[in-house]
């Protein structure tokens, strides 16, 4: 029985076992390529955009390995909204020019990492901070993490959406109780307590005896702020993965209280370079080893190859603004205060992790400066001239992360700065498939080239308030390209789908199966449609269902949603689900 399940950003827990058993025989092979877009942003010695430049400016490097660029174009996708009908223009090049690529800005509010003081002043400017995208060729959306990720606003060129969307979010929401620098504070008032019981001990000698427990504390405070760190990076994540199926280019303005490196460094800084350094010889080499286990650097490299991945450039903004380097902890004596250097570790190190996936994924990251309209007005600026260099993926295994670099040609460099999308991560069809439907279930980007059609049947009460709803599918028979197999027209169909409660965003996992139409040993088209019933076990609730069909032969793809109540159980065995 599958229940419905909170979110979890590995894509792994998405695709659960098929519906039924695959076909035993492939009867035709199907050529999936896959082009990868490299987006790059050139600028000259003062930070301007540089246009007008083409494919030969560029070289694109592979794992080290000089690539071909396959696909090139320039675009201005923050460009004025252009006419209907001009969208495309063709360059030089031989491809469309897309001077107005499709764009959207997500803000993201980390509210699990972000003071409710902070946000306030952040939604304050938002009404300012967005006026000059009015006439911008963008959307925009607005998206939140406190125990799950939750789309506020789906993406839309209606800025009043936007804004009033962003003055529905209660004030009083974010959990954010503790701040990383009020967690801070309170790690190192308590191994100064514990040095000073020890110094009131007769036979106790400090950072001697009492080490092993001075340890423990800042291992502690370290690994809690690893879980902070975690549970923002699956926010992302999941965040990303939503994005997948929005077409276009994707920035994500990150708002936060900060993402550190490594967390518990200051604290560990305090206790082994000031603390103890005097009193343990060995304490500043003692606490530098357990600053390497906390290192998130590798955890925030593969969620920038996942954006990558996705067309997604960060954006993060420190929310905390501008932080004081003042001693900020009373004690009685005033050589065991933090010092200066210490406290400007922690800011620093709070940083450290807009600094990394901002810059893995070709944005920027502003600090020690908490203004929304700064921050857009450096994505605007950024991206008014950005081009992307397309190059076909050699088939790699699933999850293995691809680096990349893209460089400007000798003649073409002239003290001119290149940023760009630094890694890639291999996807497999399957994973890619299950990312579009997600975007489809959380946003609604429906796209129906096979005229794919679902409806809902009886609901059956099974147990512990759990109904199985039958959900159909139809497909025109006419749009699905069937090919000769031992004598027969025959066609094969991926279908895949999943289910998000609407109240609470959780969801179901990825269902899938392959199914062959047509002939003698497919399904037989009805009323010229090809016709398939699935069950799936749900909690009472309203809920949208998502539904993803593929002609395999064509790789031609239809994703469509569809809204249905679930009734409680006990409600009577007939009820047919409300839609």
């Amino acid at each position: 029985m599958n229940r419905v399940l909170y979110l979890a950003p590995p894509l792994a827990v998405l695709l659960a076992a098929g519906l039924a058993a695959q076909p035993d025989e492939t009867f035709v092979d199907t050529i999936d390529v896959q082009v990868v877009e490299v987006d790059a942003v050139v600028t000259d010695r003062r930070g301007r955009p540089v246009s007008g430049l083409k494919r030969e400016d560029f070289e694109l490097l592979v794992d080290g390995e000089l690539v071909e660029i396959a696909s090139f174009y320039e675009a201005n996708v923050v460009g004025e909204r252009p006419d209907r009908g001009n969208d495309q223009l063709e360059s030089s090049q031989g491809a469309p020019a897309r001077a107005n690529e499709q764009f959207t800005v997500a803000l993201y509010l980390d509210d699990a990492n972000l003071l409710p003081s902070h946000r306030t002043r952040l939604l304050r400017r938002l009404v300012t901070a967005v006026e000059p995208w009015r006439t911008r060729n963008a959307s925009f959306m607005l998206a939140r993490f406190e125990h799950r990720l939750e789309v506020l606003v789906p993406p839309t060129r209606d800025l009043n959406k936007l804004v009033e969307g962003a003055a529905a979010i209660p004030k009083g929401s974010p959990r954010a109780l503790q701040s990383s620098e009020s967690a801070r504070r309170y790690a190192i008032r308590s191994l100064i307590d514990s040095h000073e019981a020890c110094l009131s001990m007769q036979f106790c000698r400090p950072c001697q005896d009492n080490w092993g427990e001075l340890l423990s504390q800042a291992r502690q405070y370290a690994a809690n702020e690893t879980t902070r760190a975690g549970v923002a990076v699956d926010g992302l994540a999941d965040l990303v993965t939503t994005l997948a199926g929005v077409p276009g280019k994707k920035a994500v303005v990150y708002l936060t209280d900060g993402l550190p490196q490594r967390p518990g460094l200051s604290v560990l800084d305090y206790l082994g370079n000031q603390l103890c350094r005097d009193l343990r010889p060995n304490a500043p080499s003692e606490v530098a080893a357990e600053m390497v286990q906390y290192d998130e650097a590798s955890r925030f490299n593969r969620l920038a190859a996942h954006a990558n991945a996705n067309r997604v450039t960060f954006y993060g903004l420190d929310a905390a603004g501008l932080r004081s380097a003042v001693g900020d902890i009373a004690v009685d004596s005033p050589a065991l205060a933090p010092r200066f250097e210490n406290t400007s570790l922690f800011a620093v190190n709070a940083q450290s992790g807009l600094q990394i996936v901002s810059a893995e994924t070709g944005g920027k990251a502003l600090v020690n400066a908490n203004d929304l309209e700064i921050l857009l007005d450096d994505v605007s600026s950024h991206l008014s001239a950005s081009y992307s260099l397309g190059f076909q993926a050699t088939p790699g295994k699933p999850g293995e992360i691809r680096q990349v670099s893209a460089r400007l040609a000798s003649h073409a460099a002239r003290s001119r700065r290149i940023d760009y999308r630094r890694s890639y991560r291999e996807k497999s069809l399957d994973e890619r498939l299950a990312e579009r439907l997600l975007s489809v279930a959380y946003l609604g980007a429906t796209e129906n080239p096979l005229a794919a059609s679902v409806h809902f049947g009886s609901t059956e009460p099974q147990e512990e308030n759990v109904h199985r709803l039958t959900v159909g599918v139809a497909v025109p028979a006419e749009a699905i390209l069937a090919l000769p197999l031992r004598g027969e027209e025959t066609g094969w169909l991926r279908l895949w789908l999943m289910a998000v409660e609407q109240k609470t965003g959780t969801r179901t996992p990825v269902r899938q199966k392959s199914l062959l139409v047509g002939g003698v040993s497919g399904t037989d088209a009805i009323n010229d449609a090809y016709r398939f019933e699935v069950a799936m076990d749900l909690a009472s609730g309203s809920y949208q269902v998502a539904v993803g069909v593929r002609d395999e032969v064509t790789g031609v793809a239809s994703l469509v949603r569809e809204p249905v109540t679930v009734p409680s159980a006990g409600a009577a065995d007939d009820d047919a689900p409300r839609p």
